[in-house]
């Protein structure tokens, strides 16, 4: 192979979500369930530096994006925020019809380092637990 062929980079539209090693091999993230990995990778995917803290991604979106209920999706944002790996900035407004907001605790967020919450988990001692609807 010559350098020219080694040097060329495969050029795709529309940029790339990375996952670093470091939380992706984390006991928090070994012990999420397939739907909260799921959830967590349509999350990042949203992710941008200058949004992160308002990410917004609906019990109804994520349940269409990933094909499943959204009985099946809600336990999933529990289980993110219980392990570390998304935290509440902003709760939902449902007679406005506003989601609730995300920040992504494995990036930077309004210049700040992450604050990788993820690594204070420990089984049966969640990080946070994210309040019930109507405050219950």
């Amino acid at each position: 192979m010559s350098k020219k062929q080694r040097s060329e980079v495969v050029k795709r539209p529309g940029g790339y979500v990375a996952m670093q090693r470091e939380w992706f091999n984390s006991e928090a993230y070994r012990d999420l369930s397939r739907t909260a990995r799921c959830l967590l990778a349509e999350i990042h995917n949203l992710y941008m530096p200058a949004r992160n803290g308002r990410i917004s991604l609906s019990v109804a979106n994520g349940a269409s994006r990933l094909n499943v209920t959204e009985k099946t999706i809600r336990p999933a944002y529990d289980e993110l925020a219980e392990h570390g790996f998304i935290a509440l900035t902003k709760g939902q407004m449902w007679q406005q019809r506003m989601s609730r907001e995300w920040r992504v605790t494995f990036e930077r967020c309004d210049g700040l380092e992450p604050t990788d919450e993820w690594r204070r988990w420990k089984p049966g001692h969640p990080v946070a637990t994210l309040p019930k609807k109507g405050g219950k």
